[in-house]
């Protein structure tokens, strides 16, 4: 599991030229890491007076893992009840960024239609855990983690 990226800004660079096959571009190819798949886009906002266009980062599931993970819910559409349907979305683990809460709720959707034409009663998307978790690396621990409680004088 040795895995590693290193980042290269505009520029010339002779390391550049020595890996020219090997280097890849996160516009044109994306990042595949984790399940996730992590580019850079264009925001599709122009600037007034004719500047650059803006760029932001892309986070997403990639498309192998988003079609096991359809497929396994489409799987357990009409064969689960609601609750544990719900369960399972809620340990889907991963982060919800905008991508990935449009991914989620496009499965959804289609768990909705499935188990509607057999008649059973839909999933709500609250189920989906739709709101990312705050993580502050630099915050305090305490407030970050919460007080540690001593358990037979150790903690």
């Amino acid at each position: 599991r040795d895995w590693f990226l290193l980042l290269a800004t505009d520029g010339h660079h002779p390391f550049k030229q020595q890996e020219r096959s090997q280097i890849r571009d996160c516009r044109r190819v994306p990042i595949k890491f984790e399940g996730y798949s992590i580019s850079y886009r264009r925001s599709g906002v122009t600037p007034k007076g004719g500047g650059p266009p803006k760029w932001h980062s892309c986070v997403r599931i990639d498309a192998a893992t988003y079609k096991q993970l359809k497929a396994f819910f489409l799987d357990r559409a009409c064969h689960r009840s609601v609750e544990n349907l719900a369960a399972d979305f809620g340990r889907v683990p991963y982060a919800r960024f905008a991508p990935v809460r449009r991914q989620l709720l496009t499965i959804e959707r289609a768990v909705n239609e499935a188990r509607t034409r057999m008649g059973y009663e839909p999933i709500s998307h609250t189920a989906l855990r739709l709101r990312r978790k705050v993580v502050q690396p630099f915050g305090d621990q305490e407030a970050t983690y919460g007080a540690c409680r001593p358990i037979k004088a150790a903690c």
